[in-house]
């Protein structure tokens, strides 16, 4: 019989959750809901949202579950933690170029390039997780569309011209409805394990 506290709980619930909170928080600026002036705030809540996918995913590869493992981790180091630390660099790197007699802030250009890879990798993760069931199948292929419209505005530089602010705002809008999915998700996870029976439905595989 294993011993009390030598076994790890299920993570997914705080992972599903994370990614709703931190994809608000993204919607919230690509829609222009915030202002550039709470940037600090809004950097703050990716810093979050990724620590906990982090430590959710390391919770997942610890407890053999490679692949929500893996894919916790890429979502938070890649989309939130990352991109967080960039901005925070943006905004304060500024100090040091001038110090040396180079005028301007940083670009953070480099984002979108990186979320080109990181939305072919999550693009890998649509048919596995079709495998357990449509729903988080669905919301994944979503997320995955607005990752790759988000990389696309990123590209163009601070401020986007002509029409990518407006796919910016598309953009924000896949990933608030990928995390309002993943936000059902949690909650049908949650209910599921406190009362041992399927409250909220999360639907059928599709792939086999």
């Amino acid at each position: 019989m294993a011993q009390q506290g030598s076994t790890w709980g299920d993570p997914t619930m705080a992972g599903l959750f994370a990614v709703a909170a931190g994809n608000t928080a993204v919607w919230a600026i690509l829609t222009e809901r915030i202002a550039i002036t709470d940037a600090s705030i809004f950097i703050a809540w990716l810093l979050a949202a990724g620590l906990i996918l982090t430590i959710v995913g390391l919770i997942g590869l610890r407890n053999g579950d490679t692949i929500n493992g893996v894919l916790n981790l890429c979502f938070g180091v890649f989309f939130f933690a990352t991109p967080a630390l960039t901005y925070v660099f943006q905004l304060w790197g500024g100090m040091p170029l001038l110090a040396l007699g180079f005028p301007g802030i940083p670009t953070t250009i480099v984002n979108g390039y990186v979320f080109i890879i990181l939305g072919i990798i999550l693009a890998t993760f649509v048919p596995i997780l079709g495998r357990t069931s449509w729903v988080p199948s669905v919301a994944m292929l979503i997320l995955v569309i607005g990752i790759f419209l988000m990389a696309f505005y990123l590209m163009q530089g601070f401020p986007p011209m002509g029409i990518w602010p407006l796919m910016g705002k598309i953009a924000g809008w896949f990933l608030f409805i990928g995390g309002l999915i993943m936000l059902y998700l949690g909650m049908a996870v949650g209910l599921l394990t406190g009362f041992g029976r399927v409250i909220l439905p999360v639907g059928h595989p599709i792939f086999k």
